[in-house]
């Protein structure tokens, strides 16, 4: 079986929202008639737009494969063997996107989510394999991701 989680975005929250505004305007100049200009700037935010980074697990041959995926379609990344890894971990994040307009005022959001790492031998978090929005979630994830692979759970160092 091929499991296959979605990570990250290369643009988020705020970024997107900007990156967005600037599809808009690539494609406003096209009709304002410079075309090369206004299509290089609306491909380049829809590159952005629309690339990010995951993880493929073939729990059957025991491997692991963290790609990036470029405008959707083009997959980059190469398959590892899974001997190098002894477990499964939950850590919990906290991610600050702070913006600070030109009259100082600044705008801060807060994201939380529970990542499930898989652990090197040096019992440290080495990359993780799936993203959750509650800790309910996360923790039925890991103890899935623990049958699958065969692997123990370790608790993450503080």
């Amino acid at each position: 079986m091929i499991i296959n989680n979605k990570l990250d975005h290369i643009l988020s929250g705020p970024k997107a929202f900007a990156a967005t505004l600037f599809v808009i305007t690539g494609i406003f100049i096209v009709f304002m008639g410079h075309i090369i200009l206004g299509l290089s700037i609306a491909i380049f935010v829809l590159f952005l737009l629309t690339s990010y980074s995951g993880v493929e697990i073939d729990t059957v041959n025991h491997r692991i494969k963290q790609y990036n995926k470029f405008f959707g379609i083009v997959k980059t990344g190469q398959w590892k063997n899974m001997n190098s890894f002894i477990g499964l971990t939950l850590v919990p994040m906290r991610r600050v996107n702070t913006i600070a307009s030109r009259a100082n005022i600044t705008n801060t959001t807060v994201k939380r989510d529970y990542r499930i790492y898989l652990v090197n031998k040096a019992k440290k978090p080495a990359f993780a394999i799936k993203i959750c929005k509650t800790r309910h979630e996360a923790q039925n994830s890991i103890d899935e991701f623990s049958i699958w692979l065969k692997l123990p759970v370790y608790s993450a160092k503080k």
